[in-house]
């Protein structure tokens, strides 16, 4: 009885796996590119003036093929149009809209760039989304940490000792601060300004330069932001400051992953969620648990004279056991579908803006359904939040900040109320009705 029973479940099984393997077949053979059904592969429209070149590509995804294409003379063809954030303008989208277009946005940075996206009027609008923010369709939270194992190597750890050789011969600060931009909506150079009051900071970029690059990495660090010879210089230094230019859930710059890599403890603030991403429990020092500058620099002091409380930050290049203890961080680095060089590029495979259009294709090849994105897409506190000054003076910009955010919201009200009517519109249209909002104070 039992041989029986093993035979027919045995029967069952190569059954369901021969079932199984048709149906894959049948999926790949009608499915995929050929001239016969050429004209069934839907195609995507990037609408961005980024893409300066003649751009029409066909994109295989798996079982899905699509046709890419930069050329705006194919909008009715069209199955789902693509738009990157970084330069959006208010009118520069393609109305009307056509009931079988999906709309799809590729955004990567703070709202300092483009003010109306994190409102829900705008947001909505969009049926698929790649942000930094872990609920968008293509999570890019840990985009600018290239690779996994960037943490935990060693080729620029430097020893308790020798950093503290480093202070003593070079005359090196205990703290580094890198950065060109000095207006930001975080407040950062108005924090780090107040901390240089009570500790000493070796300030290399443009803002509150203090002390100079070497000549080799004067150029182009920019553009470098993980060099080799970039992580060198930096990895004597016992701390990095890493404030993000703005504050959004999910939003996590180099600024983070940087020091992390070079072995130095980041003092950090910025995204609200930091701590469900660090590697270990006690990864940084955060800006948030000190009433102001003052009361850092009384703990950087302590913390950088005692070797033991320094390592205990450094578990992930010191704990060779489990140097990750963040099974969030595993899991998101497991599962992201790119991958990022130490340049700070991708390969063109593993691009976001082929994974991305991966994504659309899939959507666009497999569903009608024209779900709108919400806020968490994007999930940026609003009004903008700055680092804790004494006195709880604001940031020298905050208003200027707080008063572009206004505008923001006011523009994405106006985009919901064309889009909502699905009419065409001239920048000049547009304009006019933006400063009647702002003057009559319809913006809520």
């Amino acid at each position: 009885m039992r041989s029986w029973r093993n035979r027919w479940l045995w029967t069952v099984l190569v059954s369901i796996i021969w079932l199984c393997t048709i149906a894959v077949l049948y999926l790949y053979l009608t499915r995929r590119e050929s001239p016969r059904i050429r004209n069934a592969v839907h195609e995507l429209l990037w609408w961005t003036d980024d893409l300066h070149w003649n751009y029409d590509e066909m994109r295989h995804c798996g079982f899905d093929t699509c046709r890419v294409t930069n050329n705006h003379k194919r909008l009715h063809e069209a199955r789902a149009i693509l738009f990157y954030g970084s330069n959006m303008k208010v009118d520069e989208f393609p109305m009307p809209r056509s009931g079988r277009h999906l709309w799809g946005l590729l955004h990567e940075e703070s709202p300092r760039n483009v003010p109306f996206v994190p409102y829900t009027e705008f947001l909505r609008h969009f049926n698929y989304t790649s942000t930094f923010s872990r609920y968008s369709d293509l999570p890019l939270t840990t985009q600018y940490l290239p690779h996994p194992s960037d943490l935990t190597q060693l080729d620029y750890q430097s020893t308790f000792l020798n950093k503290q050789r480093h202070q003593f011969n070079e005359q090196l600060a205990s703290v580094v601060f890198l950065q060109t931009d000095c207006n930001t909506m975080s407040g950062r150079e108005d924090y780090v300004r107040e901390l240089m009051k009570h500790i000493q900071v070796d300030s290399y970029g443009s803002c509150l330069h203090n002390r100079d690059l070497p000549e080799q990495l004067q150029n182009d660090y920019l553009n470098n932001l993980y060099s080799d010879a970039l992580l060198r210089f930096l990895s004597p230094y016992k701390f990095m400051i890493a404030i993000e230019n703005g504050v959004c859930e999910d939003y996590i710059t180099e600024k983070f992953w940087r020091p992390l890599m070079a072995g130095i403890i980041p003092i950090y603030f910025g995204s609200p969620s930091i701590r469900n991403w660090q590697p270990q429990n006690q990864s940084a020092i955060y800006i948030d648990e000190f009433p102001n500058a003052s009361a850092l620099a009384a703990h950087l002091q302590q913390v950088g004279g005692n070797e033991s409380a320094y390592n205990a930050y450094l578990g992930h290049k010191f704990n060779r056991r489990q140097p990750i203890q963040n099974p969030l961080l595993v899991n998101h680095l497991l599962m992201r579908g790119y991958q990022m060089r130490r340049s700070g590029e991708l390969s063109n495979e593993d691009s976001l803006f082929h994974k991305f259009e991966c994504l659309m294709c899939r959507r666009a090849a497999w569903t009608d359904q024209r779900r709108p994105a919400n806020k968490r897409h994007y999930n940026c506190p609003l009004p903008p939040v700055y680092a804790p000054l004494e006195q709880q003076k604001e940031p020298k910009y905050a208003a200027d900040w707080r008063s572009m955010m206004g505008v923001g919201r006011c523009q994405a009200q106006l985009l919901d109320a064309f889009w909502r009517a699905n009419i065409p519109y001239t920048k000049a249209e547009f304009d006019a009705r933006l400063s009647e909002m702002m003057e009559q104070n319809k913006c809520n």
